[in-house]
């Protein structure tokens, strides 16, 4: 199980003891540093979501980010990025508690009821041995799908708000060794070392977008109670480490990726027992190779992008306890996307989503073959003051979806203000439509500085 070195503070409040070191030494960093050049900027953003169901606020948020740049020497860089998050509501957060899928250098430094504290990213930028290297806490971004992941599973990632966080800010950064080696002048090798042994931060039990759909949650026959037991969490960042390779390579006019990560599922494997008449449930972390590759290119005005991956060990919810109520399967997902800009200031894209079980069984508690549709609508108005932009998620097999519009106006360059709305629509037992008394009205602004 993990270890947390943890304080506890009254009122619900937790601080990371490894994380509070971390930000220590980040700040000390910066002002012994011989540096060249040094800079602070920053983004603070309000949001105010609004639950048009049940007729109340969803969230009220504040969110500052605080980026501190300096320059060491003559050729490396340091990067650190403080995040304060603080909420007047408690629709997305029951608790004031660490998540206890965050490792013991990971996750929050402090935790309220209303709030926390967080080492967003630090890492040193440096080139030496042939290599660029990228050392610390940070994100790696494998894929550019919208919506939903193929091969951006380096991070793993926040659920508080389901997937209606922007990627950037709901993944949750890691500590590695990033390399990336020049193999010619078209080509690239990048190698990934990661002891942080973090993984999906899901949303509460009792939070508003908690997952409660059968294909992901077991649902207890009449008369059965459900116990969720604590998670077995690898923990050992040298046995539990994971390893990635990526090589890219741009030839005539493709640009191409071949893709290997030896990682855990971020996703805990649900394993069920019953005793009498309890049904327990056993969260557990399971390994995986994941296997893909990339390519993108323009013919004009349009783009062709697409990714597949190969996941050798995916765990699915299972009707059969005599395998604990779960069956492993391998895992063949892709993605095809265009983008078309034939109109000005307009992008048009639309893609198709497939994940295929080679294992599948009739007892697994979703289809073989699931297929996902998105098209994505943008366009700016008024010498780009304005910008309309609405994406659609579809489930094929579920008949359920998402509507995501969203109107923003540019009111200076460092000044943004916005109106939105999440729409879920369809089947209950569906990925979209078991949120959908969740819809919501969204308005809110990002200051930079």
């Amino acid at each position: 199980m993990a270890c947390s070195a943890k304080m506890h503070w009254h009122g619900g409040v937790n601080v990371n003891k490894a994380n509070a070191l971390a930000l220590m030494l980040a700040a000390v960093a910066s002002l012994l540093a011989p540096a060249v050049s040094a800079g602070l900027s920053g983004t603070w953003e309000l949001e105010s979501a609004y639950n048009s169901h049940q007729r109340e606020a969803q969230k009220l948020e504040s969110l500052l980010d605080l980026e501190w740049n300096s320059t060491i020497g003559d050729d490396s860089y340091l990067t650190a990025i403080g995040r304060l998050r603080l909420d007047r509501e408690q629709q997305l957060r029951v608790s004031g508690e660490r998540a206890d899928s965050y490792s013991p250098i990971n996750g929050p430094s402090w935790v309220g009821d209303h709030g926390e504290l967080s080492l967003r990213e630090l890492y040193l930028d440096s080139e030496w041995a042939g290599a660029v290297w990228r050392l610390g806490k940070q994100q790696v971004v494998w894929g550019e799908a919208d919506g939903l992941k193929v091969l951006d599973q380096v991070n793993p990632q926040s659920f508080r708000e389901f997937i209606l966080d922007e990627f950037d800010d709901s993944r949750i950064p890691t500590w590695m060794i990033n390399a990336e080696f020049a193999v010619d002048e078209a080509s690239s090798l990048q190698l990934l070392w990661i002891f942080d042994t973090t993984y999906h931060e899901l949303a509460s039990f009792g939070s508003a977008y908690a997952v409660t759909r059968p294909a992901s949650i077991p649902t207890p026959p009449a008369g059965i109670s459900l116990q969720l037991l604590p998670a077995v969490v690898p923990d050992d960042p040298l046995q539990d480490s994971e390893l990635g390779l990526r090589y890219s390579a741009f030839i005539e006019g493709w640009d191409l990726t071949l893709n290997y990560l030896y990682h855990y599922n971020d996703f805990p494997v649900l394993y069920r027992s019953l005793q009498g008449s309890t049904l327990l449930l056993q969260p557990e972390y399971e390994r995986s190779h994941l296997l893909g590759g990339s390519l993108s290119n323009s013919f004009g005005e349009l783009t062709l992008r697409a990714e597949i991956g190969f996941n050798s060990d995916s765990f699915f919810i299972s009707r059969d306890l005599s395998q604990r109520g779960i069956a492993n399967s391998g895992e063949l997902s892709s993605v095809i996307g265009l983008d078309w800009h034939g109109l000005r200031d307009t992008l048009l894209s639309a893609q198709w989503f497939q994940s295929h079980l080679l294992d599948h069984t009739p007892a697994i508690v979703r289809d073989r073959t699931e297929h996902s549709l998105s098209l994505l609508y943008e366009r700016t108005f008024a010498n780009q003051t304005w910008t309309f932009k609405t994406l659609v998620l579809q489930s094929l097999n579920d008949k359920d979806g998402l509507v995501r519009p969203k109107l923003t106006f540019n009111v200076q360059s460092s000044l943004d203000l916005w109106l939105g709305a999440d729409v879920f629509y369809g089947n209950r037992q569906g990925l979209y439509g078991q949120f959908d008394d969740q819809d919501r009205i969204l308005i809110g602004m990002e200051l930079g500085f």
